[in-house]
């Protein structure tokens, strides 16, 4: 990265407890900088989950990137994670409050709106291209992403009305 560049829009943003470079780029090419990328493989990054608590903190921590870059982007033409803030919003939080409310409501019969959960697996699993068992393991957790992502989501609206900065969400 040119250091010209990186210095005129301000460096990383010590906010930012995930999504730093996307977050960086958007900022780049919004001052008329242009992002490279290459084809060639740099790196690997070793995220070291091996424990379910991990992958969901993890989750939790990307939600609340999420939820950041659409505050602080959201607005702009590239419209900065709002789709995946919207995404988790009504994946792990809308669809099992409207569900809870119609069990109220309607009984048992209240539940049918979970169904949209088996639908959205089977719409899924059929545009991967895997094996059945990795793309019904991978449609699953694609699924289930959205409840900490939603939870993230949260903690950093929580985060925003009191005023505070964003604590690192540890995952390993």
């Amino acid at each position: 990265m040119r250091a010209d560049a990186f210095e005129q829009v301000g460096g990383y943003r010590d906010e930012l407890i995930a999504g730093e470079e996307p977050e960086l780029c958007l900022r780049l090419r919004a001052a008329g900088w242009k992002i490279w990328r290459l084809g060639a493989e740099m790196t690997q990054h070793d995220a070291a989950i091996v424990h379910f608590s991990q992958w969901w903190r993890r989750h939790v921590r990307s939600g609340y990137a999420f939820a950041q870059g659409a505050y602080l982007h959201g607005r702009t033409a590239e419209r900065h994670w709002v789709w995946e803030t919207l995404r988790a919003l009504f994946w792990g939080t809308a669809v099992p409050i409207v569900s809870l409310l119609a069990l109220a409501l309607f009984g048992p019969w209240g539940l049918l709106p979970l169904l949209i959960y088996p639908l959205q697996f089977v719409r899924r699993l059929a545009q991967r291209s895997e094996s059945l068992g990795t793309r019904s393991q991978l449609t699953f957790f694609e699924l289930l992403t959205r409840f900490p992502e939603s939870i993230g989501v949260f903690t950093y609206m929580r985060d925003l009305v009191l005023g505070r900065h964003g604590r690192l969400i540890e995952y390993k």
